[in-house]
C-alpha cells in the first residue's frame, strides 16, 4: 500500500510584494540574457551606433506630438534602451515607422512629379491638337478666298488682286493676335491657279494618261477592223473561187473508155485471174506446209525438238553482218515494228547517211567522235592508248612482291 506523500506548507509572506508600472524597470534588476543573445545585441549596437550618431544623441522619443489623451514626451537616454529589450524593440519599430513614411513621401513625390508630367503632356496634345485645327481652318479659308480670288480677279484685274491679298493678310495678322499660346505661323502668300506649277503639272499628266489611254483604244480597234477586214476578204475570195470553178471536172474523171479494145482488155483479164489464183495456190500450199510442220514437231520427242530449236538459233545468229567502218556508230534495231518485213529485212551494220563514209581519210584531228561539238570525246577508242603503269605493283614479279613483305614484316 503506497502512502501519499506529505506537503510542507508554504510561509505566508510577511511583507507586501512591490508592484510597477509597466515601461518602468526596477532597481537592482539584471538581465539574465544568453551568449547568443548577448553577442548579437553587441553587433546591433554596432550597426545601429552610426545611425544613433546622426540623430540627436542620448535622447529617445516616444510621442512625435502632444495628443489630447494628455500624454507626455518623455526621453529615455541610450543607457536605459541598452538595459532593457523592451525599450529598444520600440526604438527599432519606431525607425522601421519613420523608414516607410520616408518612402512613402517619396513615393507620393514620385506620384505628383509622374501627374503633373501627365497633365503637362495632356496640355501640350490640346495645344497641338488646337494648332491642328486652326490650320486646317486657315486651309479651308485660304481654300475660299483663293476661289473668290480667281471670280474677282477674271473681272476686276490684278488690282483687285493686289488689294484681295492685303485683305487676307490683314485677317491673318487678326487671327494670330487672338491666338495666345499658339507659336506664330508662316505669312502664307497667294498664288493663281495659272501660275501653280503643281496644279500645271498635275494637268499634264492626266492630260498624258487620257491620250496614252486613248491611243491604246484607237490601236485596239485599228486591229480588230484588220482582222475583220481580212476574214471577208477571204471568205469574198473562197466564194469567187467555188463560183467560177469547173462544173465538168467530176465529169472527167469517169472513165468511159470501156469497149474500145475487147481482145487488149480480155488478155489483162486473163492475166489478173491467173496472177490471182497462183496466189491463192501459193497461199493454201504454204499453210499445208505449216500444218505438216506443226504435226511433225508435236510428234517429235522433247529432246529432238529442243534440239532443233537450238540450231535454228545458232543459225539466225551467225547470219552474215555487213563490215563496220572505222568509228562507226552502232544502232540497234530495237524491239518495235518487228511485224514489218521491210524492217526486219533492213541492214542496220549499213551507216548512216550523216556519217563520214571512211574515216581514215580525214586527219588524225578529225577522227574523233561529235568532232566541233561540246560532248566530243578525248579518245576514240583505248587500243592505241597505253593505260599500263610501270610503277603499279602489279608489273612486279609475285617472288620480289613477297620478299618485300616479309621484310616489311621484320
Amino acid at each position: 500500500m503506497s502512502s501519499r506523500p506529505t506537503t510542507q506548507k508554504q510561509p505566508k509572506p510577511t511583507k507586501q510584494a512591490r508592484r510597477y508600472r509597466a515601461g518602468q524597470v526596477p532597481e537592482n534588476y539584471v538581465d539574465d540574457l544568453s551568449d547568443s543573445e548577448s553577442g548579437q545585441e553587441s553587433e546591433q549596437e554596432q550597426v545601429e551606433a552610426p545611425q544613433q550618431l546622426r540623430k540627436k544623441r542620448g535622447e529617445l522619443t516616444f510621442a512625435q506630438k502632444e495628443v489630447n489623451t494628455g500624454v507626455q514626451q518623455t526621453a529615455i537616454s541610450d543607457k536605459d534602451v541598452g538595459s532593457d529589450r523592451r525599450l529598444r524593440r520600440l526604438q527599432q519599430a519606431q525607425q522601421s515607422l519613420g523608414e516607410g513614411r520616408r518612402r512613402r513621401q517619396a513615393s507620393s513625390d514620385d506620384e505628383d512629379d509622374q501627374e503633373s508630367d501627365e497633365d503637362e503632356k495632356a496640355r501640350e496634345r490640346m495645344r497641338l491638337k488646337q494648332r491642328s485645327l486652326q490650320q486646317q481652318q486657315m486651309a479651308t479659308e485660304d481654300q475660299q478666298e483663293d476661289k473668290e480670288d480667281e471670280e474677282e480677279s477674271r473681272h476686276v484685274g490684278q488690282h483687285d488682286e493686289d488689294e484681295e491679298e492685303e485683305e487676307s493678310s490683314s485677317e491673318y495678322e487678326s487671327s494670330s493676335e487672338e491666338e495666345d499660346t499658339i507659336a506664330s505661323l508662316p505669312k502664307p502668300v497667294f498664288i493663281p491657279k495659272a501660275r501653280r506649277e503643281t496644279i500645271l503639272q498635275q494637268e499634264k499628266l492626266a492630260k498624258e494618261a487620257e491620250e496614252r489611254e486613248k491611243k491604246l483604244e484607237e490601236e485596239l480597234e485599228a486591229r480588230k477592223k484588220q482582222s475583220h477586214d481580212m476574214l471577208a476578204e477571204e471568205l469574198r475570195r473562197e466564194q469567187e473561187e467555188a463560183a467560177h470553178k469547173d462544173t465538168n471536172e467530176y465529169e472527167q474523171s469517169v472513165d468511159d473508155t470501156d469497149g474500145l479494145d475487147e481482145e487488149a482488155e480480155f488478155n489483162a483479164w486473163k492475166v489478173r485471174e491467173l496472177t490471182r489464183i497462183k496466189r491463192d495456190r501459193e497461199e493454201r500450199i504454204a499453210r499445208e506446209k505449216e500444218e505438216e510442220e506443226l504435226e511433225r514437231r508435236r510428234a517429235l520427242p522433247e529432246d529432238v525438238r529442243l534440239k532443233e530449236d537450238l540450231e535454228r538459233a545458232e543459225a539466225s545468229k551467225n547470219k552474215d553482218r555487213g563490215q563496220h567502218t572505222f568509228m562507226q556508230k552502232y544502232y540497234h534495231k530495237g524491239a518495235f515494228y518487228q511485224d514489218d518485213s521491210e524492217v526486219l529485212q533492213r541492214d542496220y551494220s549499213a551507216p548512216t547517211v550523216d556519217e563520214v563514209r571512211n574515216k581514215d581519210v580525214l586527219p588524225k584531228i578529225m577522227q574523233v567522235k561529235n568532232f566541233g561539238l561540246a560532248g566530243r570525246t578525248k579518245y576514240t577508242h583505248l587500243v592505241d592508248q597505253d593505260t599500263s603503269s610501270r610503277d603499279s605493283p602489279w608489273e612486279k614479279p609475285l617472288a620480289k612482291r613477297r620478299r618485300k613483305n616479309d621484310q616489311d614484316k621484320y
